[in-house]
């Protein structure tokens, strides 16, 4: 009977490549946009705008600093994690293999032990046939068989006690071999916690570039607001200028008028009074016109100077596409992270059911073998049952045969010379089928 060869569990894990430098996503910082950009909307002021304005630079946002700080860091540690569960799988695997050569070396050993007890069951047998045949003939032949019979059934014994002691090893091998296995489907449940863990902490990472991506959408709102701003604003200061314009030419017209009627001297003061009064709310209408002029402008140098700090301001247009480029890159970058994630998360379910079914199948011949070795020490135990009863058969036989002896004395003296030559040879094979058995009982115990 031969026992089912043990299956090499084999965990194959698709490792992911890891290039030579991590690529890692930069984010332009605000204050290096700020540097490129300061000189257009610097360009583009009016004549009467502070130096101090001109000079001043935008700081750099402390948000998106950290940001740009945190997300290399994290793709990094997500990496290590990675490579840290594809280590953690190899080790599985080795240890899988060493409990699967376990559990075959304890079946080798029960078969060879079954082989062993077939052996030394065929031998009692024989051995019992010999004394069986000895006996029949004569008394004195009966004895030696006797004595040898009873040396290899001490022989026998010994070595029976041998086999059950190797039996009670590989029982505890087979035992150990479970435990074993037992505690390699633990360490793969913690493998595959942990591969629940590393989903969460990819789906944290999504979470944050989901705000990061409404964050974006804010600023753009924001800066499109501050255009139709500054478009009102523009709207306003021509609006002002000719208004000034109009006042301007309101005055000089007054001022021909007055030099027209300078002649008449009542008419003159009258027109001269009315043409104060138009002068006086001319000025007045003029100073007010001047100071929202003079309003306007300081709104409009706030407005150019939260442009330069606004790192995606109207002078810089192209940075729009630049922010949709880079969220298209992040987004590139997260459905790349999803499949990764995605195939780890196939590959080890992969794993763990070819695992459970490895698992299954190695229970079934463990169960077989303890079967097995039960089944072995049944019926040994029945062939040691049986010659028991046998030997006692022989030993009643034999006394028989001594009561019979005295009866027989006279026949056995004719033939007494002829069984001294009978017990010389029988001494003489003895020594030499003593070694060859040993000699077979050492082979088999070697394999």
């Amino acid at each position: 009977m031969q026992t089912p060869k043990g299956k090499t569990i084999s965990l194959e894990v698709p490792r992911k490549k890891s290039p030579a430098t991590p690529r890692t996503r930069q984010l332009k910082t605000p204050g290096a946009e700020t540097d490129c950009v300061s000189p257009i909307p610097a360009s583009r002021t009016p004549k009467d705008r502070s130096p101090k304005v001109t000079e001043r630079r935008s700081p750099r946002s402390p948000a998106t600093e950290r940001a740009q700080k945190k997300r290399p860091s994290r793709i990094s540690e997500l990496e290590s994690q990675l490579a840290q569960l594809q280590e953690d799988l190899k080790k599985a695997k080795e240890q899988l293999n060493s409990s699967e050569s376990w559990k075959r070396r304890a079946q080798q050993e029960a078969e060879d032990t079954k082989k062993q007890l077939l052996t030394m069951s065929a031998k009692l047998e024989e051995s019992q046939q010999q004394l069986m045949e000895l006996s029949s003939s004569e008394d004195v032949r009966v004895q030696e068989l006797r004595k040898i019979s009873h040396g290899r059934d001490k022989v026998w014994e010994s070595e029976l006690e041998a086999v059950q002691k190797q039996h009670s090893i590989d029982s505890a091998a087979l035992a150990s071999a479970m435990n074993e296995t037992q505690r390699l489907k633990t360490q793969l449940d913690m493998v595959v916690e942990s591969e629940a863990s590393q989903t969460k902490h990819v789906e944290s990472v999504h979470a944050e570039l989901q705000g990061l991506r409404l964050e974006l959408t804010e600023t753009l709102s924001l800066v499109e607001k501050m255009k139709i701003e500054l478009s009102d604003t523009r709207e306003s200061e021509a609006q002002a200028l000719e208004l000034a314009s109009k006042t301007q030419k309101q005055l000089e017209e007054a001022n021909a008028t007055a030099d027209m009627l300078q002649g008449d001297d009542v008419k003159a003061m009258e027109v001269y009074k009315s043409l104060s009064l138009e002068l006086e709310q001319s000025r007045a209408q003029e100073k007010s016109l001047e100071e929202l002029v003079s309003k306007l402008q300081a709104d409009l140098a706030n407005i150019n100077e939260k442009m330069v700090k606004n790192p995606t301001g109207d002078v810089q247009v192209s940075h729009e596409s630049v922010e949709n480029e880079e969220t298209k890159q992040l987004n590139a970058e997260m459905n790349l992270l999803n499949l990764e994630v995605g195939q780890l998360r196939s590959s080890l379910e992969a794993t763990e059911a070819r695992y459970q079914e490895e698992y299954i199948q190695s229970t079934l011949q463990i169960r077989s073998a303890y079967e097995q070795v039960e089944r072995t020490k049944l019926e040994s135990g029945q062939r040691e049952a049986r010659l028991e009863t046998e030997l006692k058969k022989a030993k009643n036989n034999i006394e028989e045969l001594r009561a019979n002896l005295m009866d027989k004395e006279t026949e056995l003296q004719g033939i007494s010379e002829e069984n001294e030559e009978l017990t010389l040879k029988v001494e003489k094979n003895k020594p030499g089928e003593r070694e060859s058995e040993l000699a077979i009982g050492a082979e088999e115990v070697r394999a």
